[in-house]
Order: C-alpha cells, then structure tokens, then sequence
C-alpha cells in the first residue's frame, strides 16, 4: 500500500471540516458532496454534472415532504408522492443539465434527512412552515457543495508538485 500526498490532504482536511459544525452545517451532507467529487473522476467538471442535478432532487423531495405535511403525515400521501417525483427525477435524468443520476438521488435523500433531523437553522413555529423546507434546501445544498469544493482543494492538495496537477 502507497500512502501519497492525497490520502493526508484529504485526512487533513477531513478533520477541519468538523469546524462547520459549529455553524450547525451538516457535516455528513458535507461529506456526501466530497465523496460526489471523487466517484465522478475528481475534477472541476464535477461541479458542471452534479450542482443542476441536486437541485432537482432537493425540490423533488421537498415537494413530497409538503404534500405529507398536508395530508396531516398520511402514509400514503407519503408512498404516493414519493413515487410520483422518484418517477420524475428518472424522467430528469435523462436530459443532458439533469443526468448526474449520483447527485440527483443521494440530494433527494439529502433533503429527507437533513429536513426530518432538523439539520438546518430552523424557523420558529408552531406546525409545519414551508420557510423551513425552503431553509433546509439552501442549508443542505451549502453542505453539499461545500463538499464537492473539499473534494476539489484535497485534489490540488494532494497534487501540489506532481506532474500531473489537479488528478487522483
């Protein structure tokens, strides 16, 4: 086993990354937009496949939590819609802006976990606030993002005096 330059940058890195808990940013949000950068050939096209794909999962997702929310937390209001934008992010996936399947899925999971886990500064309410479902969509896409950029500075990082600057 080769230990290179990469695995302390992205070690390194790692741990100050813990430091945007105290900003309350989910961390392992963060860490799903790192490991994005790096399955989808760790470089700056990157951010070109997954930033438009997220968002389509983001919105799908908060749209399924809002139609729950209104069917008083239904079951299968929930089943329902889920299917319903699941089958939609499919129909997305297949236009070139929208393709990034990796982004657009795990953004949707994103957006239930980080809005039912409260990861997100929350507004006061008393039931069900669509601000907060908009808070959460901004809050988990800044984690996400900054994990993708993470993946980028460990990269050239890592690659600092190779002959092949910016690669894995």
């Amino acid at each position: 086993m080769k230990v290179t330059k990469l695995d302390f940058a992205v070690a390194i890195l790692a741990g100050f990354t813990c430091l945007t808990m105290l900003f309350d940013l989910p961390v392992w949000a963060l860490f799903i937009g790192w490991a994005w950068y790096f399955a989808l050939g760790a470089k700056t096209f990157a951010f070109k496949q997954a930033i438009p794909a997220l968002f389509v999962g983001y919105l799908l997702a908060a749209i399924s939590i809002i139609i729950y929310a209104a069917s008083d937390y239904q079951m299968i209001a929930l089943m329902i819609s889920v299917a319903v934008t699941v089958f939609i992010l499919m129909l997305s996936i297949k236009t070139s802006i929208f393709s990034c399947s990796l982004a657009s899925f795990n953004a949707y999971s994103c957006m239930f976990a980080g809005y039912y886990a409260g990861n997100f500064p929350k507004v006061a309410s008393s039931s069900f606030d669509l601000n907060n479902i908009v808070i959460s969509i901004l809050w988990i896409a800044l984690a996400n993002i900054v994990g993708l950029l993470c993946g980028y500075i460990s990269v050239s990082i890592g690659s600092l005096g190779s002959k092949n600057k910016g690669t894995v």
